[in-house]
């Protein structure tokens, strides 16, 4: 082949990624080549294997944005919830380019940016905050009685009470809170590998993984059975749920449910029969099938004189108005300031700081590259830097904080690509899907159920990552055991049962009163703040979990069993006992898990 043809084509095996799964058939079947980090890969492999990474990308970039811009939280017009998607994917994708480019920082050691085939997406561990945040700054009532700023405020004749910001000021503040607390996890960059990794070891990072996983898919459920705000209300005044097109049913009404597991038996038929490319996008598969059949049917009613309407769960109404082109700063929010998510928000970064880490290892991991050494150290200095400072530009361009995605290395392991131009291809992709206007128009137009059965999937799939990370290497000792344990008692009791710490999640009480710190009249405003956002943290199942997690692994000691773990032999290598006395007489001194259980104690 010409070397024109070459750098425009290629020679990638196309067979591999797109033939169907022989599921029934036995045998490893041949690799395709693998192609390394810095691997110059032809201009059209590069721009298919980065449509891939995007593609699965998609689904998780949108969720948040689609969930916050919701009318149960900041009641978005429909302009601003179409910027909100687009705003999500460009935001990806410029932070996308900063991560697999890599910048050494001038006249320092220090770089910005993995150099890896990184990708980057809206965070979800933010999620929750922004959801008890923003509902605590729109908390507004009159005369006693709950109401809504923009709604049925503007009819109060006496002061109103609460904060009763609009859902667009509030969205405001708590970007304006990002950009002062994001600067935790820039500091945290540049602390030595080892004082990250001994802070964050897996069986924390594990146990607050599960614990965000855990929150979000009571989210996930809530859109599956029809809506967030019915969801809430559905065993007391009984709403019918918005969201859906034109269709107006009860929580948990059986055609909702029913379409979600459209999206969700679409899901387990890619996985058995689908080709390795269909794999890798199955989630943007499984909206697209949802869809169809959403697009496809209706829902009939008729009254007692006998007539009959239709009404339709997919309209192209919004399509239709939609602009052609979006970018940043079409729409932006008021910037301000919530004392009280700052507690909240820096936890948040604390944990994007742990996923960074495991996500950088695992990239390396499935690019055929050591993780460990000075090599290993600067790609995880320069992704933790590199999520920092792209979440501070994310916030400046109306957007919630990105974090590396774990989803991409599924991609590079099933494709044997790891180049970096396959990421760099990516990034572009996810900015032009979000210059497309029309595109972030049909994401709006996905029906609360359908979205749920997707979400659900991505959710649990947080929970079950935070359980691979919690029991990796040997698995759980009786001190990690105890650890876990203790953590996810109490972060999974609040998000189970949030009436232990609060009244409701309702928008006139939540977070303010509550039987376990009410509040007082004569309180200072900076006092009650600070009650708030105590609160907030004991209400948030990964904040109060993860706090736990972190100061039980300070201050519970080593036993027999973490000796092995932590001290860098195998357990043929090393016995706890003999071994011990061994290793003393022959070096003068105890083994290095034995040292570092005597300095933990002393």
């Amino acid at each position: 082949m010409s070397s024109w043809k070459n750098t425009l084509v290629g020679d990638y095996e196309w067979g591999f990624l797109c033939m169907p799964r022989k599921f029934w058939k036995s045998g490893a079947s041949r690799a395709p080549p693998f192609f390394g980090r810095d691997e110059p890969i032809s201009i059209f492999v590069a721009a298919v294997m980065g449509l891939q990474h995007a593609l699965a990308m998609v689904g998780g970039i949108i969720t948040v944005p689609l969930i916050i811009s919701g009318s149960f939280y900041g009641n978005f017009t429909q302009d601003e919830s179409q910027y909100i998607i687009a705003a999500a994917l460009i935001v990806s994708g410029i932070a996308s380019m900063v991560q697999v480019t890599r910048f050494k920082i001038p006249f320092t050691p220090y770089y910005l940016g993995t150099g890896l085939l990184s990708v980057m997406g809206i965070s979800f561990t933010f999620l929750p905050i922004a959801q008890s945040s923003i509902q605590n700054m729109r908390a507004c009532a009159c005369a006693g009685v709950s109401c809504r700023v923009g709604g049925s405020c503007n009819t109060c004749a006496v002061p109103l009470t609460g904060d009763c910001n609009t859902g667009q000021e509030a969205y405001g503040r708590f970007l304006g809170t990002l950009l002062v607390t994001c600067w935790i996890e820039i500091a945290f960059s540049f602390l030595p590998a080892k004082v990250l990794r001994a802070t964050f070891p897996p069986v924390v990072t594990g146990t607050v993984v599960i614990l965000i996983g855990a929150n979000l898919l009571g989210t996930g459920f809530s859109y599956w059975g029809g809506g967030v705000f019915c969801a809430e209300n559905a065993t007391t005044t009984h709403p019918t749920c918005s969201g859906n097109g034109e269709t107006n049913l009860n929580f948990g009404n059986w055609r909702y449910v029913g379409l979600g597991f459209v999206v969700f038996f679409t899901l387990v038929i890619v996985e058995i029969f689908g080709s390795p490319f269909m794999r890798n996008i199955q989630v943007v598969i499984g909206l697209l099938v949802g869809m169809i059949v959403a697009s496809a049917t209706y829902v009939t009613s008729c009254d007692k004189e006998g007539n009959c309407s239709k009404t339709l769960y997919v309209t192209d109404k919004v399509i239709r108005s939609a602009k052609w082109g979006e970018f940043l700063w079409v729409h932006t929010f008021p910037i301000g300031f919530y004392a009280p998510a700052i507690l909240p928000c820096l936890l948040g970064y604390l944990v994007t700081t742990m996923e960074c880490i495991g996500d950088v290892t695992a990239t390396r991991e499935t690019s055929n590259l050591p993780v460990a050494g000075e090599e290993f150290d600067a790609n995880v200095q320069g992704g933790v830097l590199a999520d920092g400072l792209n979440s501070f530009f994310g916030a400046l361009g109306t957007m919630m904080p990105v974090t590396t995605f774990a989803q991409n290395n599924g991609v590079i392991a099933l494709t044997r690509c790891a180049s970096r131009r396959a990421g760099i291809a990516c990034a572009a992709w996810l900015i032009l899907l979000g210059i497309i206007g029309k595109f972030s128009a049909i994401i709006l137009t996905i029906p609360n159920c359908v979205l749920g059965g997707m979400t659900t999937f991505l959710f649990v799939n947080v929970l079950v990552s935070g359980i691979k990370i919690l029991t990796m290497g040997r698995g759980l000792t009786r001190r990690t055991r105890f650890i876990a344990a203790m953590s996810l008692a109490v972060g999974l009791g609040v998000t189970i049962v949030p009436a232990f710490v609060n009244v409701g999640n309702d928008e006139e009480h939540y977070p303010r009163q509550g039987p376990l710190w009410p509040t007082r009249d004569s309180w200072s405003p900076g006092f009650r703040g600070f009650r708030d956002a105590i609160i907030i943290v004991l209400s948030t199942g990964f904040s109060i979990g993860g706090f736990l997690c972190i100061i039980l692994n300070f201050i519970i000691p080593y036993g027999e069993d973490d000796l092995v773990e932590h001290s860098g032999y195998t357990e043929e290598e090393y016995n706890p006992g003999v071994a011990a006395k061994e290793f003393a007489l022959e070096n003068g001194k105890a083994p290095p898990a034995i040292e570092m259980m005597h300095k933990h104690a002393g």
